[in-house]
């Protein structure tokens, strides 16, 4: 409201989260949801279970590329928050990065990843020194054999054709992502945000 904009206790990205959800859920024309009816939710699960036996890979999900995890959890669903945690350097990033490329690459995925420690151009050189299969070290020091560059070259369409999107603001609060986050799922309908 035009009260809470001069309100000096307001916090700017509460007053931007709460106009942004209040547009938002005019343009879709529901406020809240309220109920489902059985009858419809049971058609809804026939139809996801004849989509699954359809399916060459028996995944409902988005493929995460690592076949034991993908047979225990058929994929990354749709309403799942998925939690990684391990102590610092045992490779979470790398994980993560490994998931978002799959999706992204095998299977044409729109994916949107949020990095709160890494610069964007630092996870797309990581991101393209896997895809090419080269030490990434040597990459940073200028040290790669002239013989793997082409490995590189290589590499760079796949991702370039990807629809893998970065976002590396810093310091960024939980409500700002929400709102990048909705506002990427409205502009390229998103599949999976990481």
């Amino acid at each position: 409201t035009i009260k809470d904009a001069y309100d000096d206790t307001s916090d700017v990205f509460d007053l931007l989260n709460s106009a942004e959800q209040g547009l938002y859920a005019i343009s879709e024309g529901n406020i809240r949801k309220n109920y489902d009816k059985m009858s419809t939710l049971i058609l809804q699960a026939l139809n996801q279970i004849e989509e699954i036996k359809n399916k060459e890979d028996g995944l409902s999900g988005i493929p995460s590329g690592f076949s034991e995890l993908d047979r225990v959890t058929s994929g990354w669903q749709r309403s799942d928050l998925i939690i990684i945690a391990a102590r610092p350097g045992m490779g979470k990033t790398s994980f993560a990065l490994n998931v978002m490329r799959n999706a992204a690459i095998d299977s044409n995925k729109k994916i949107g990843f949020f990095s709160l420690e890494m610069a964007s151009e630092q996870l797309a050189m990581r991101l393209l020194c896997s895809e090419a299969r080269v030490d990434s070290n040597l990459v940073r020091r200028g040290d790669l054999p002239k013989s793997k560059y082409k490995n590189l070259s290589l590499a760079v369409g796949p991702l370039s054709d990807s629809d893998i999107y970065l976002d590396d603001t810093p310091a960024l609060g939980i409500l700002e992502l929400r709102a990048k986050a909705r506002r990427l799922k409205n502009d390229v309908d998103i599949d999976m945000i990481i």
